[in-house]
């Protein structure tokens, strides 16, 4: 196994975070060789074959659970996912927000994000290619680590960028993997 590509950007931040130049480029040399890829959390971003995003006020496809939105295109058969976009809320703060905005009672149990984002990569498993890819997006990603869809799920890590804010911002950890052709079949 080879060791992750790792570089390191200087750029200003932005809330939506495939509008920053890097990690934008980032995200489309991916999309360049894509042939069916998602965004689960897409917000305005149609970059994906199929966009999905809570809030019905976006430009996304589909205005889902995100769980959902994987459980309803493996429903439709829809199994040939090469590439994943997956940038969700980095904080319970940010999760409880996206609640409100759509007038959604947020509880305790809706803002535990390590288990939104394991229910969320357990739901994408069956629509991925054997050789996909997933794309993690975080300040900082997955709670402040760079766990991505992780060994257990038999994913190598191929690239990670840190983008750099300056001041008391975090970085951004962008992370892209794939997933073992031999553990797939």
């Amino acid at each position: 196994m080879s060791k992750p590509v790792i570089h390191r950007c200087w750029t200003m931040p932005n809330h939506d975070t495939f509008s920053v130049k890097p990690i934008g480029e980032f995200v489309q040399r991916y999309l360049t060789n894509s042939k069916c890829s998602i965004d689960p959390f897409a917000r305005n971003k149609r970059w994906a074959t199929h966009t999905n995003d809570l809030n019905p006020a976006t430009e996304a496809e589909y205005h889902l659970d995100a769980e959902e939105f994987c459980k309803t295109l493996a429903a439709r058969g829809v199994n040939n996912v090469d590439l994943v976009l997956f940038d969700p809320p980095y904080s319970p703060r940010q999760i409880s927000e996206c609640y409100s905005q759509i007038g959604r009672e947020c509880s305790t149990k809706d803002t535990q994000n390590a288990a939104l984002y394991k229910r969320v990569r357990d739901a994408m498993m069956p629509l991925l290619t054997p050789a996909a890819i997933v794309l993690s997006f975080g300040w900082n990603s997955f709670g402040w680590n760079s766990i991505g869809m992780g060994q257990g799920r038999s994913f190598t890590q191929l690239e990670i960028m840190l983008c750099c804010h300056g001041g008391a911002h975090n970085d951004t950890i962008c992370l892209a993997e794939q997933r073992a052709v031999e553990a797939a079949a």
